[in-house]
């Protein structure tokens, strides 16, 4: 950073992954003040980004071994957006959940992600408070885990919807541990279930059955490991 060989002296960088043969992937390149939502705002991301890519290519290549004949092969087609909108739902997960390890009767998935809330900004202070809480303070011990309770899925005040992914109800921090793959594939197959539930019985979103969604998910594989079944969704005291 020092030598000038970066256009932003990002301190967050989990540098290459190998993944076969000659192939090898990178999670780095932080794009900030981007507004995921405005087209011009999403291509000024793309184009620096792709410059981004260049020059962690280009340091590789210059000082580590084995990389010497590394090629860039190709970015991502699409931008990894971390936060933008979230649903206001039935049920809002939130930090306090999240440090209790709580559980719900009407949960249709646990989790045991730690809160991984990425960098703002290029300060070594915004460093370190990134540091601390992923590497420190928001880490599950084994064993631990917290659970996803329907009512994030249902926006709060519709009769038949569902969201799933990144964009379910939940705060800032929970959506820092929520927000990738393996909790949008459990989010994403119950509001599925969820879905075809309501199609054959009528019940809508916010009125559904949840030990009868519960139920369906554990016949399909889903480790749901709650004693009571009760009907009706959590909800926020609010609702």
């Amino acid at each position: 950073m020092e030598a000038g060989e970066f256009s932003q002296p990002d301190r967050h960088v989990p540098g290459l992954f190998h993944s076969k043969g000659s192939h090898g992937i990178q999670n780095a390149g932080h794009i900030f003040r981007m507004n995921a939502v405005k087209i011009r705002s999403l291509t000024e991301g793309y184009v620096k980004g792709r410059q981004l890519a260049a020059e962690y290519a280009s340091f590789f290549q210059k000082h580590l071994q084995g990389c010497e004949k590394l090629e860039l092969v190709s970015t991502g087609a699409l931008m990894g957006v971390r936060e933008s909108r979230n649903i206001e739902g039935e049920y809002e997960l939130n930090y306090a959940d999240f440090k209790a390890r709580r559980k719900f009767d009407d949960q249709i998935g646990v989790y045991s992600k730690g809160v991984d809330i990425h960098v703002y900004d290029l300060t070594p202070e915004e460093f370190q408070r990134y540091y601390e809480s992923y590497e420190k303070r928001d880490r599950l011990k084994p064993g631990e885990s917290y659970g996803l309770p329907y009512g994030i899925l249902v926006p709060r005040g519709w009769t038949n919807l569902w969201a799933a992914g990144r964009c379910v109800s939940s705060d800032v921090e929970v959506n820092g541990a929520i927000r990738d793959q393996p909790a949008c594939y459990m989010l994403g197959e119950a509001a599925g279930c969820a879905a075809v539930q309501s199609i054959r019985t009528g019940q809508p979103a916010c009125d559904l059955d949840t030990a009868t969604l519960v139920q369906t998910l554990r016949e399909r594989g889903c480790y749901l490991p709650q004693e009571a079944e009760p009907k009706t969704m959590t909800r926020s005291p609010a609702c």
